[in-house]
This record gives structure tokens, C-alpha cells and sequence, in this order.
């Protein structure tokens, strides 16, 4: 660990990609700074101007209250052009009161005393569908 920050960098995964881990109060939330798409807002652990801590990871699915939510990054593959894809990833701010989890423009917030219910899964990027079919103006889904 590094400093008072508890905060690791340089260390390599499994499949050699460079990580990034931070001790919090969900727990241990290691960060891949690589992936095999682009990550938009880019992966990172920092600390704001306002003194509040700013994760952002493609790494986990976060499970609160037991499963009543979960909160994962998106893999968006545009249909119109499949070869385009990209990772929205979970912000999640946490200061001194509040944990807040952000993905696209969907917002969650707990308090820090709930922070001992959420419960953090590896996630992986992965597009589920192979056999994607690029549009032909055809009109089948009324577009």
C-alpha cells in the first residue's frame, strides 16, 4: 500500500493489466486501468478539490441491501455501426456522510453506515450478442 491514501498502483492482474486499489469504506476496490474498450470517463482512484473521493471502475458490479440493487458498468455496442463500443463505467463518490454511485445518468446514494451491505462482484466486459447484424434501412424496427 502507498501512504496514508491506502492506495496501490503499478501491480498487474492475472492477465497482465495494470491496477489501481483503494481500501474504502464499501472495502478493497481494485481498479483495471485497461480494457478491452474504451472507458468513457477514463478508470481512476482520486481525490477531489472538495476533499471527497472519486472511483471510477469497469471492474465491479456493486450489490446493495442484499440484491434489492445492483449497479454495474454498461457495454454500449452502437447497432448502427457494431464495431463501435465503449464502457460507461460506476462513479462512485464517497465523502464523509454519503456513498454515491453514478452510471450514465443514473444516480444512487447510500448512507455510509450502509456501506457494510454492499456487496462487490468482479464484472467483466463482455458482448453477449456475436451475431450482430449492421443496419440496412430495411424498416423492420421502424427506425
Amino acid at each position: 500500500m502507498k501512504g496514508k491514501d491506502n492506495l496501490s498502483d503499478g501491480e498487474k492482474t492475472e492477465t497482465g493489466r495494470k491496477t489501481v486499489e483503494r481500501q474504502t469504506e464499501l472495502g478493497m476496490i481494485k481498479v483495471d486501468m485497461e480494457y478491452p474498450y474504451p472507458c468513457v470517463p477514463p478508470p481512476g482512484i482520486r481525490e477531489e478539490k472538495d476533499g471527497k473521493l472519486l472511483i471510477i471502475t469497469a471492474s465491479h458490479t456493486f450489490r446493495i441491501r442484499n440484491g434489492e440493487m445492483e449497479i454495474s458498468p454498461v457495454l454500449y455496442q452502437s447497432c448502427m455501426h457494431p464495431e463501435k463500443n465503449h464502457i460507461d463505467p460506476v462513479q462512485i463518490r464517497i465523502d464523509g456522510e454519503e456513498i454515491c454511485f453514478q452510471v450514465r445518468n443514473q444516480q444512487w446514494t447510500i448512507r455510509s453506515s450502509e456501506a457494510s451491505s454492499v456487496e462487490i462482484l468482479p464484472w467483466e466486459a463482455k458482448i453477449k450478442k456475436k451475431s450482430c447484424i449492421p443496419c440496412t434501412n430495411c424498416g423492420r424496427c421502424s427506425w
